[in-house]
Order: C-alpha cells, then structure tokens, then sequence
C-alpha cells in the first residue's frame, strides 16, 4: 500500500473525502469490500495531524478484533505530533493516546470511575450469558415458585430486549396484560440479585453507562471534557442504547465521524436499528454522507450479482446511489447449482472443494461453506469427512459436540448398550435421579428398532422441547439441530448402524484439526467481514435463505435480502450459489448473463436451473 510521508495511507478521492472533511457530523457509506476500516482509521490519524489531542480522541467498535485491528493500524502510522509505539485498546486517561475500544469496553471503564452512582462497588463482576441466564432462573424461582408457564429463554431474551431498546421496566407495568406485570417483578427479582452480587450482565455495560451520563449533568460534562471528537465503527449495527450513548457522548460538539453499510445490517433481531443509520442526516442537523463505492475485493461478475440483490433496499438520506464499482477483471460467472437433497448438494461442494485443493493446490484457508443456520452445517461437515478435507468451523461447536445432540446420541446409546456408563452419567447430568430412571424404563419399553423413531420417542418421553426451553440458551437453534439429526437418522434401517456412522464421523475426524489447511464452514452472520478467494453459499432455498420464519415480516425478509448480500460479498473470485427443493427467490433477481449453470446453459423461464446428482 502506497503511504503519504504524513503517515496516512494513499487514498482514493472518496475515502479522501471522507479523511478531510471538517469538524461535523460526517456519514461514512461504505459497502462492501470498499476500505471501511482503512478510512476511519485514516481519519483518526488525520485527526491527530491537524492539532487535535489524540487523547482527545474516542473510536468505538462492536467487536474486539475491530478495535485490535483498528488500534494496530494507527500504531504503525507516524504523524508529525505522535509515533505510535504500540497498539492501544485499554488504557483509558492517557492523554498521549486516543481511546481505541469496543462499546463495552468504554461503558466498563465509566462504570468503574462512577459506580457508587448506580450501587456498585468499583471492583464489580461481569456476569456473562450463562451466568446471567443461571440468575434469571433464581428469579423465577424467587417470584414463581414452581409455575412452568414461563420459560427462562424466553424470560432472558425478553430481559435483554428491554435493556437493549431502553424500554424502562416501570412501562411495562403500564402495558395490557397480565404477563407484563409478571416479567416485570421477575426483572425486579433479578436486577435485585446482580445488586446483591455487586454485578451487572453484559447488556448493563452500556445501558447503566447511559444512565449515569444521562442522570448526572457533571459525570457527562467531564467526559465532554475529556474527549473532543468520536468515531464509531460498523454504524448500521448500533442499537437504541448505544445510540444514546453516541448522542449524550458526542452531542455537544457534533465532533463525530461514523461508518457502515446499511445494506449489511443483518443484526436487527439482536436490537440493531437501522432507522438510526439510515436517517443519520436529521439526528445530525449540519452533517455530511460520503458513499464509498470503489470494491477492492470482488470481480465485476460477482459484484454485479450481489448489486442486483438489494438494488432496491432502503438508502441512507444523501446518498442518491449505492452501486458498487470496481477496477478489478471482469472474473468468471456466477455459479447457480441446483441439487435433489442436501446430501446431494453436500457430496458436490465437498468433492469441487477437494479438488480444488488436490487438482489446483488451492488453500483450504482461502475457501469458505457458508449457510443460513447451524443445522446445516452437518450434513456438509459429513461430505468434508468423507472426502478428506479437512476444515474448522468459524466460531461455533461442530454439530456432533452440541449439547443438545450429544444428549440424544447418550440415549441411543444406552438404548443400544443398557451398560453404557458414559451415556448414563451424561443423562444423569441432564435430568433429575427421579427423572432420569423414568426415562430408563420408557427407553426399555420402547420396541422400535431403526433410529428416528427412537430419537422422537426420547424427545417425547423426557419433554425434550420444553427442556431445552426452560434450561439451554437459543432454544430454536438447538430444536434445528435435532431436526437436522432426525432427517439423517431416518436414513438408517437400524440403530447399531446409525451409531456407527456417527461414531465413524467422529472418529475420522483428526484430519480437520489441522486449520492452517482448513476450509471454513460458518453461518452468513459469522462470515461478515471476512473475505475469501473461494465462496461456497448453500442452501440457497426459499425457506431457508430467505427463513421460513422472515416470510410474513416484510422487514425481516429485507434483513434475509441483505444476508444473501454479504454472503455473496465475502468472495473475491469464485462465487457458488446451491440449492435444493424451492430455489431462493433472491437467484432470480441476478442477471442471467453473468450466471453459469453447469456449464454456462442459458437463462430462460422454463429452465432456470440445471440439477446435478
């Protein structure tokens, strides 16, 4: 990369717009592949060139890795009034360096100078998802007693919607229904156990930041003090909290500088509200867009196909276009490949990608399978396997080491094996003495022999389903999994052979533990960010990609459009698309002539799409 003596990388006119503009609210649009990070760490460093104080400086990221990367990339620019020696991400009054952080890690650092203010003590805890799932429990329990017809998950999730949409708990006593009143002591019982603990759960790092800077006039006016201009990484995530906490911090001066992409919010279920990026310009009066359109990543082909995806998604106000463009070749066609099953599609994309690695010496690093959901991960890692690939999967747990499988495949086996001491004491571990004897001898009754039956007989003999809602985090996932489990298992005549095949899978697995050759199978939401020479996206299925659960929701099925966005975002040459039963409505909307189905056969009506066995 061409660097100016200044220290700032070379830019193009864009991103230099962007770097330069004055002392305003500016919005960054930047799609995909277009430098993002390089341009707001190019204005932090130009910032600091200009006069103003690094330590004057506040960056916030969503993620950990955002804020390394970001904080490494200052660290090795020089400017003319600071030499960064090291990257920066945790110390907090320095004056010599700006603040380099996620959201979180800003809110903690407040909370800990200001604590008395909410009733903590400094050197409180940080409860994370499981230990604050265990202390709703305790709530429950405190108010309920032994009333079943409130599911913890649902209580958890619901807990941190409020405290992510700043929906106070005293509204919600003012809401129709019975229910609310309920929640709301629950919420009580629990915010009065984190006091107890002297803790707060992850949500609170933020809102109870909020809360202090909004409550304590002098508390804000010192951090306005402190820090002079703020910039804020991945914009189009931000929440309703966060934003708060953007608007108290920055309001005063309107020194900030914000960057994402709207066609990248993929977050919304978890609280992202994409109404605060795309009306940027009236929370800001007097603030500038800046698009940035140049792709470095993709071929023309594949960036084409993604463009006509959301050519008609909702807009930023100031940005008239949104359309990608790049110098890079024009690349091969988008592949569109249609298969009878899963398996099918499995098979194929396991044998394309080793022969990619055998036949092309192809990096198994550079080549990513990514899918709408979990569950579809089994059938593709089984097709790997088989095949002698060796892969990892991108933050998650392979599907044979989930709890939830790895609990059923303990009942197969002592329904095999009645002296299977391993599977008992896991069953044991999961339900009651009392429970779990019961179990045993409905197991023993059950004269089924092939596996599938016998996985819905369990499920249905310990209540599984309402298990696993009372008790394990992302209840839904997990069912998913378990169908996934039953559609493989109904493939089997006999249990002895299913568990063999399973224990084969496992077993043969030592081969994917190697991951500097590994192939990367992750969900669509993990792979944002990430690019890859090699792009793999299955189960490109109406009903899948978009879910089956968007289909009624017209802003939800918009988030499944901008989904199938990044996924297709994340390939810089090579580009599948694969699907069986219904194909994604989304495959129709890319032009046929930059497409290839098995072989470059034309696009028409009657056949869109070839079908390979």
């Amino acid at each position: 990369m061409e660097i100016h003596k200044s220290g700032i990388p070379k830019l193009n006119p864009d991103q230099e717009r962007a770097v330069k503009a004055p002392d305003k609210p500016i919005l960054i649009v930047a799609g995909a592949g277009t430098g993002k990070t390089r341009t707001l760490t190019s204005r932090l460093t130009w910032l600091i060139e200009r006069g103003v104080r690094p330590g004057k400086i506040c960056a916030l990221t969503f993620t950990n890795k955002a804020a390394r990367e970001m904080a490494e990339r200052v660290a090795n620019n020089e400017t003319q009034n600071v030499k960064y020696g090291r990257a920066h991400d945790t110390r907090f009054a320095d004056d010599a360096l700006p603040f380099i952080g996620t959201f979180h890690s800003l809110g903690v650092k407040i909370l800990r100078e200001n604590a008395h203010l909410v009733g903590r003590k400094p050197n409180f805890v940080i409860f994370d998802a499981d230990d604050a799932f265990r202390l709703i429990k305790k709530a429950m329990k405190d108010f309920l007693g032994d009333r079943k017809d409130f599911k913890p998950a649902d209580v958890y999730g619901k807990i941190s919607g409020v405290k992510n949409g700043m929906t106070d708990r005293k509204d919600l006593l003012g809401m129709p229904g019975g229910d609310n009143k309920i929640f709301s002591e629950i919420y009580r019982h629990y915010e009065d156990r984190l006091l107890k603990n002297n803790a707060f759960d992850f949500d609170d790092l933020i809102l109870k930041t909020v809360e202090i800077l909004r409550d304590n006039p002098k508390a804000l006016e010192r951090y306005h003090e402190r820090y002079s201009h703020f910039l804020v990484d991945e914009y189009q995530d931000i929440n309703n909290v966060q934003y708060e906490l953007v608007r108290l911090l920055a309001g005063k001066n309107s020194n900030l500088s914000v960057v994402g992409d709207h066609n990248q919010t993929i977050y919304t279920w978890r609280g992202s509200n994409l109404g605060v990026f795309l009306n940027f310009s009236r929370d800001w009066p007097g603030g500038e867009a800046c698009f940035l359109g140049e792709n470095y990543r993709s071929t023309a082909n594949i960036l084409a196909a993604a463009s006509a995806i959301i050519k008609n998604t909702r807009k930023p106000e100031g940005i008239e276009s949104d359309r990608l463009w790049t110098k890079k070749a024009v690349g091969g066609r988008v592949k569109i490949v249609e298969f009878p099953h899963e398996f099918a599609e499995a098979n194929w994309i396991a044998g394309e990608i080793s022969s990619g690695l055998k036949g092309l010496g192809q990096k198994g690093s550079l080549v990513a399978v990514l899918y709408r959901t979990n569950a579809q991960s089994r059938a593709i890692e089984q097709a790997l396997i088989e095949n002698g690939v060796p892969y990892q999967i991108f933050g998650g747990i392979r599907f044979y080491e989930r709890r939830e499988i790895k609990d059923i495949l303990a009942a197969l086996r002592l329904i095999s094996n009645p002296g299977d001491e391993l599977a008992e004491e896991r069953l044991l571990k999961a339900f009651r003495k009392a429970r779990f004897a019961e179990l045993k001898r409905a197991l023993n009754r059950l004269e089924a022999t092939s596996p599938a039956p016998l996985i819905t007989a369990f499920i249905e003999a310990t209540a599984y389903f309402d298990y696993i809602d009372r008790n394990l985090t992302n209840p839904e996932d997990r069912k998913e999994n378990i169908a996934e489990l039953l559609s493989f298992a109904q493939g089997f005549k006999t249990l002895e052979d299913f568990l063999e095949k399973v224990s084969l899978l496992q077993t043969t697995d030592p081969v994917t533990k190697h991951k500097i050759a590994s192939v990367n199978l992750m969900t669509i939401h993990l792979a944002k960010g990430l690019e890859f020479d090699r792009v793999f996206v299955a189960g490109a299925n109406e009903g899948v990609l978009p879910h089956h659960r968007s289909m009624d929701n017209a802003e939800q099925l918009e988030e499944e459009r901008r989904l199938m966005y990044v996924a297709m975002t994340r390939a810089k040459s090579d580009l599948c698309l694969s699907f069986y039963d219904l194909p994604s409505r989304f495959l129709s909307e890319i032009p046929s002539d930059i497409v290839e189905f098995n072989g470059g056969r034309s696009f028409d009506d009657e056949e869109r799409y070839i079908t390979l066995d």
